[in-house]
């Protein structure tokens, strides 16, 4: 079986076939062939820059569709499927494209390209097949990355038209699979755009558009609070999947820096509850808390009501979560488990947020001392078998804030503490 079936099945995670599927089979993969052989230097030397690209010149559009079909159709062929490591190659064939993309940086080329393997991967994921449909949600996660390579046009229109249809695999896919892909692509598409919103010059910054970055959170809010619950009996495997799958989404929720108040996509304070809080099914793993109290980190006020978001709450909530890190990382035994947590790992991540937020967020007197009461904690740990950050507890368990909403505006954003 192909890579990406062997990979939901190890992660425990179920397929489901159903019958709403059984249209969208593509233009025969023999006529794309056909097609691709008189357009292949035309293709290779716009990709190139070595002829300037054309969206207008209909030559130079057949030249990006024939070839955008011919890497996508190929993961509907049963023969590809089915024969070991011959998906991987039409990956890492694909892989190789995208790679010459960077080498020609704002061309509208790469816009064209990666707007036709959109819209040709969108034909395929109503398949028959569940590799097809999997396969070809993984070949669409794998573009994002590629949206700072485009023109501006490009970089302004494609992270909605990904955004909508990873979302849109959130709500209606059937497949675990193509879920665990779609979150990789919300994830991929915030890290892209995230230095092209700051750039000095306005009319070349990229966002996304408010009402579809409004819709991806309340999308993950939706998909990581709705509760599972799980039969006694069930398969342990099941679960630690399900958890797999929840925490992707904690950390494509992390990537969005942005506290987000709506009632329907509380980005802060699902990140804090789930960072520390209690009464969730099933229990969140440490490395899903983990990933929960970096995004904390990540959160920077957007909102001009700056009292909107309580960012007192949302340190407190991280530094309760740091101290049962350290606790834990203390009294770790040789179980499995948490001999092989990667535990210094995660504290370069948290050292590299703090690091990060203490330099951009300024007039925030709680965030200062917290950096100081953590002092070398995080560096021991790195480094060391042994870490503590005594003057962190004390500090959190004297010094509350004022007010322990994440949201002050908003009644019942107080998270009730891991534990408690």
């Amino acid at each position: 079986m192909f890579s990406s079936i062997r990979l939901i099945k190890a992660l425990g995670l179920i397929a489901l076939v159903i019958p709403m599927f059984a249209f969208a089979q593509p233009m025969p993969l023999e006529d794309v062939l056909k097609e691709r052989s008189t357009s292949a230097d035309i293709f290779n030397k716009t990709m190139r820059g070595e002829i300037p690209f054309d969206a207008k010149n209909p030559a130079h559009m057949k030249a990006v569709d024939v070839n955008a079909k011919f890497f996508v159709y190929r993961v509907t062929r049963p023969e590809i499927q089915s024969e070991p490591g011959k998906m991987d190659s039409v990956f890492k064939e694909f892989e190789g494209v995208l790679r010459q993309l960077k080498t020609k940086a704002d061309n509208p080329f790469n816009s064209s390209f990666l707007e036709k393997i959109l819209e040709k991967t969108k034909e395929i994921i109503p398949n028959t097949s569940i590799s097809a449909r999997i396969n070809a949600v993984r070949m669409q996660a794998m573009c994002p990355a590629e949206i700072s390579t485009c023109d501006l046009a490009g970089q302004k229109s494609l992270p909605d038209q990904f955004m909508e249809s990873f979302v849109a695999v959130l709500q209606k896919s059937p497949d675990d699979g193509m879920k665990l892909y779609a979150l990789k692509g919300i994830r991929d598409t915030y890290k892209v755009i995230r230095p092209m919103a700051v750039v000095k010059k306005a009319s070349s910054r990229v966002t996304l558009s408010s009402a579809v970055e409004v819709k991806v959170a309340e999308t993950l809010a939706q998909f990581i609070e709705t509760p599972t619950v799980y039969p006694e009996g069930t398969a342990p495997e099941i679960v630690e999947g399900y958890r797999v799958l929840r925490r992707e989404a904690l950390k494509a929720l992390a990537q969005s820096r942005s506290p987000i108040s709506g009632q329907k996509g509380k980005t802060a304070f699902i990140l804090a509850k789930f960072a520390n809080g209690s009464d969730i099914k099933p229990e969140p793993r440490l490395d899903e808390r983990a990933e929960a109290a970096i995004g904390l980190l990540n959160l920077r006020i957007q909102d001009p009501d700056a009292s909107e978001y309580n960012i007192e709450a949302a340190l407190y909530q991280f530094s309760s979560f740091l101290i049962d890190y350290f606790q834990r990382f203390s009294s770790r035994n040789d179980s499995d488990i948490e001999k092989l947590f990667p535990w210094k790992f995660y504290a370069a991540r948290i050292t590299d947020a703090i690091d990060e937020l203490n330099k951009e967020v300024k007039n925030v007197p709680y965030l200062v001392e917290m950096v100081q009461k953590i002092g070398l904690g995080l560096s021991d740990m790195e480094k060391l078998d042994k870490a503590a950050i005594p003057q962190l507890n004390t500090f959190v368990q004297t010094k509350p804030p004022t007010s322990l909403l994440i949201f002050k505006k908003i009644p019942g954003t107080e998270v009730k503490l891991h534990g408690n």
